[in-house]
């Protein structure tokens, strides 16, 4: 009995957390008959109210909290590996580009699957910690405040890839190569009350430990607050096609997760390491100047992008700012990158 009440108790603080706005749902569904794996579906099947989803984006790999490893799979070319012990850090990467992140030192009293993909696990020190890889290959880390009284420190110890080193910019932290090439990277520290509010919060970095700081003991912050760690690798999700076409060569890509965080804050980091990145990987391609524009342009426009086009045929453009304002005026607003 004390563990189906801790596990409905685990279900009640991620409903509340995920601010599900269903009075009816969480009364139905938090009877004494309700199965745990039930109350958890529910929060998959009610996500989209929120902004605040662990699971919804989570990738549909099998998931089984009994074994070693709850979660082991390769996700849009990304391998990632979730132990089921909170003790044991999480993998993620490829071949010798491989990131290993400790979660926090909590201690751990039940350990559920949340949906295939995502995991929790609760503790005695009002946390509860989520674990999740997500469909495009990042992974989630969320951590939901239930008190007070809970801890607003966070330590999360990064296995680097051999020589490789952390980079911060502008509060947003990086994952370097021990050349210096972009190996990954965390999504802008956020934390956020029941009712949406922003919670003060921060990262810092002290050698291979990166620490998130949520200041929810204050007035005003009403509970659980939810706090999000996110990592993904690189900047380029996926070069669809690179074909020789109409006399020169097009290219369709997809960005990655960490591309999207980075850009309201860093386009030009986005821009230089997607840039080292393509023209690595895709040389013949990549080497007329006119691709670098375009995929610039498409960095400043990237919150209106899915696929993006890059073609060699087309004219070098410095100025191709200037065509942005006139493309959307015509109602062509993908024209002021495709000149």
């Amino acid at each position: 009995m004390m563990r189906i009440a801790r596990s409905l108790a685990l279900a009640a603080s991620i409903l509340m957390a995920l601010n599900i706005s269903s009075p009816a749902l969480a009364q139905t569904e938090l009877s004494e008959k309700a199965s745990i794996r039930s109350i958890l579906t529910a929060v998959v099947d009610h996500d989209s109210l929120v902004d605040t989803d662990f699971v919804g984006d989570a990738a549909n790999v099998e998931t089984d909290v009994d074994a070693v490893n709850a979660i082991e799979a390769r996700v849009n070319g990304t391998d990632v590996v979730i132990p089921s012990s909170i003790v044991a850090p999480i993998s993620v990467g490829d071949r010798d580009q491989i990131l290993t992140i400790g979660r926090p030192e909590l201690t751990a009293v039940e350990t559920v699957e949340l949906a295939p993909g995502a995991i929790a696990h609760t503790s005695n020190e009002g946390v509860t910690t989520i674990s999740a890889v997500n469909s495009d290959g990042s992974v989630q880390i969320g951590t939901i405040i239930d008190n007070s009284s809970a801890p607003s420190r966070f330590d999360f110890e990064l296995g680097l890839p051999h020589g490789g080193s952390i980079y911060e910019l502008n509060g947003q932290i990086f994952v370097l190569d021990a050349a210096g090439e972009l190996v990954g990277g965390f999504a802008p520290a956020w934390a956020k009350d029941a009712n949406g509010l922003d919670v003060p919060t921060q990262y810092e970095v002290s050698g291979s430990t990166l620490t998130q700081f949520v200041d929810h003991d204050r007035p005003g912050v009403v509970y659980p607050v939810v706090a999000d760690p996110a990592y993904a690798r690189g900047m380029i999700s996926q070069v669809k096609w690179e074909r020789w076409r109409n006399g020169g060569w097009e290219v369709r890509l997809t960005v990655t997760a960490l591309a999207r965080w980075t850009q309201p804050i860093n386009p030009g980091f986005v821009y230089s390491a997607g840039l080292a990145d393509l023209r690595e990987h895709h040389p013949s391609s990549m080497q007329y100047k006119t691709m670098a524009q375009q995929w610039d342009c498409h960095v400043a426009g990237l919150p209106g992008t899915i696929n993006i086009d890059l073609e060699s045929y087309r004219r070098s453009w410095d100025n191709w700012r200037a065509g942005i304002i006139p493309a959307i005026l015509q109602g062509n607003p993908a024209k002021a990158c495709n000149w």
